[in-house]
């Protein structure tokens, strides 16, 4: 475990008490820390409001053009193209769109590119296909903003271009028939944070609302409402902002996702062992959103497609065990990839801005997830690349002193093939005999953003507690911040000068520990995940320091406080 350097919240004053006497002290400090300050950003965060807090899809300057062509398509009887994208996000958005336009009575062609062989975004052969297709209107998922060479390529072909999409625009927008981006300058839609699914379903509202929708009022509100599960996927699984609108789509997101009617999925969360019943951001982060991105990773997002829009249980079943297959074959693939990736990076220090990793035989499919272990490892931006045919392609992840990834590879494109993504994400490809100017100006660029600024890993802390002020009051209170995820990250408390009174392995291979640890009279249960090298630096009768998370443990009909260490150290460190 990496030592970090733990910031303690301010405690909050006698005078903010004052200010909100009737929100509980507990509960008040987890507010002010997460920077809700006042009585309307509490009540919107605390008591999510589907009709107060979920926008009207036609504040999308583009939405009424966008829907009445696609009403304009269906009414035609033309063949309408929905362009994916092969992650969690992109797979949820085109099944979003595509199950709604066929309910409509739309005839859809849906493709999905190959991460490896196509990449990501529009591409020409693409547009080609599926213009052979007789596809007139053309409506991109999670991509396409940054693709104004192929939007033109397809206007040229006779297909109309309705984009929706959320990454991080370049300087010439396509000349789309409509763009739905939330975070183009100029839009007029109030949030700016949605995730690729959270866009698609956004346009879906549209067309369900729209005074031409030939459904009844109830079912358009049944197809919306059954449509919440994926877009709890897909905010989940893009780590996008869980506030505001985000925040309401994915807490009445999660209520649909334990009642799913989606035979895959279901399928997807049993052969992953999970409780419908407890299903929440975790369990969308960790179990199923990297199942269902296993399958673009390591093979076609095709086959996440159709686990999810199936409606034969046979099918839906073998689909599931071969994704989750899959999925375990990639962790494996992925621990070797980042081994790897370590002993090229060998030792860091001080002057070290940023980190990268190369090898020609990598799974392109899994150099962002390297990458991401790698910024959690080194706490430095960090790209790993491999080689696709003659060209290298990579992925990085920013991670660290407020570094945007996104304009680092802008300022790099003239070395560059393609590019795209968001601040703290991106991927890209070159030339391999542009990889040494291209690494030289990144470093340059990561050198002057970050020189000066201590790159220590930071940890949160929300407050300081003895273990006797740990109970089900606290728990009661950390579960109204739920869901948690970016922007909301889990409460998080420490307690110092604790024994280790008892330690013991759990796991199916001992990687876990179990530890009782105790503080004068007070004895609390704590588990620590993946601890099996970690733990070896302490023993029973050791007096440390712990930060934590407070859940609930439930089994057999029986509630535990669960105590999660995130970060230990011996009190005299």
């Amino acid at each position: 475990m990496k030592d970090k350097l733990w910031q303690l919240a301010e405690p909050i004053s006698a005078d903010i008490l004052g200010q909100f006497p009737e929100l509980d002290p507990v509960l008040l400090q987890l507010l002010w820390n997460r920077g809700l300050k006042d009585q309307a950003a509490i009540d919107e965060f605390l008591n999510p409001d589907w009709l107060a807090d979920v926008h009207d899809p036609f504040l999308f300057k583009d939405m009424k053009r966008a829907v009445e062509r696609i009403y304009e398509a269906i009414g035609g009887n033309q063949t309408i193209g929905v362009f994916g994208d092969y992650d969690a996000d992109g797979v949820t958005a085109a099944v979003i769109i595509t199950s709604t336009l066929k309910k409509l009575g739309a005839k859809v062609e849906v493709y999905l590119p190959h991460r490896e062989r196509e990449g990501y975004g529009l591409n020409e052969e693409a547009i080609r296909y599926l213009k052979e297709r007789s596809v007139s209107l053309l409506i991109t998922c999670d991509c396409g903003v940054a693709n104004p060479s192929q939007v033109s390529l397809a206007n040229s072909l006779g297909l109309t271009v309705i984009v929706t999409d959320h990454h991080q625009a370049q300087a010439e927008l396509p000349a789309a028939f409509a763009i739905l981006h939330p975070g183009l300058a100029g839009e007029s839609y109030p949030f700016k944070f949605l995730s690729g699914g959270g866009v698609a379903f956004k346009l879906v509202q549209g067309l369900l609302r729209y005074e031409g929708c030939h459904l009844s009022q109830t079912e358009r509100e049944i197809q919306e409402k059954w449509l919440l599960d994926l877009v709890a996927i897909s905010t989940v699984a893009d780590m996008v902002k869980l506030t505001g609108e985000n925040r309401t789509l994915v807490k009445y997101g999660l209520t649909v996702l334990r009642k799913t009617r989606r035979l895959g999925l279901k399928k997807l969360i049993e052969v992953a062992g999970l409780n419908f019943d407890d299903l929440d951001t975790y369990a969308i982060g960790f179990q199923i959103a990297p199942r269902i991105n296993a399958a673009g990773r390591m093979d076609h997002a095709n086959a996440a497609y159709a686990l999810l829009m199936s409606e034969n249980s046979t099918e839906a079943e073998e689909l599931a065990r071969s994704i989750n297959l899959t999925n375990s074959q990639r962790q494996a693939i992925t621990d070797v990839m980042f081994k790897e990736a370590c002993e090229q990076i060998g030792k860091i220090n001080i002057k070290t801005f940023f980190i990268q990793a190369y090898k020609p035989e990598w799974s392109l499919g899994l150099v962002g997830l390297v990458a991401g272990k790698l910024v959690q490892q080194y706490n430095r931006p960090a790209l790993v690349m491999c080689q696709v045919g003659d060209k290298i392609a990579g992925s990085g992840r920013a991670g660290v002193g407020g570094f945007d990834l996104a304009n680092a590879l802008t300022a790099c494109s003239e070395y560059l093939v393609s590019f795209g993504g968001h601040k703290e994400a991106a991927g890209f490809s070159l030339s391999i005999n542009q990889l040494e100017n291209f690494l030289s100006k990144f470093a340059k660029l990561a050198k002057a953003h970050l020189s000066g600024q201590d790159l220590t890993a930071k940890l949160a802390v929300d407050a300081v507690f003895t273990l006797d002020k740990i109970d089900w009051h606290i728990a009661e209170q950390v579960e109204l911040l739920e869901p948690f995820g970016q922007g909301n990250p889990g409460a998080r408390f420490a307690s110092y000068g604790v024994l280790i009174a008892n330690t013991q392995p759990v796991g199916s291979a001992g990687q876990h520990l179990r530890l009782e640890l105790s503080f004068e009279s007070s004895h609390q249960r704590f588990i620590w995940f993946n601890s099996a090298e970690s733990s070896k630096q302490f023993s029973i009768g050791d007096k440390v320091d712990v930060v934590y998370e407070v859940g609930v443990n439930e089994w057999n009909n029986t509630r535990q406080l669960e105590l999660k260490v995130v970060d230990i150290k011996k009190s005299d460190s």
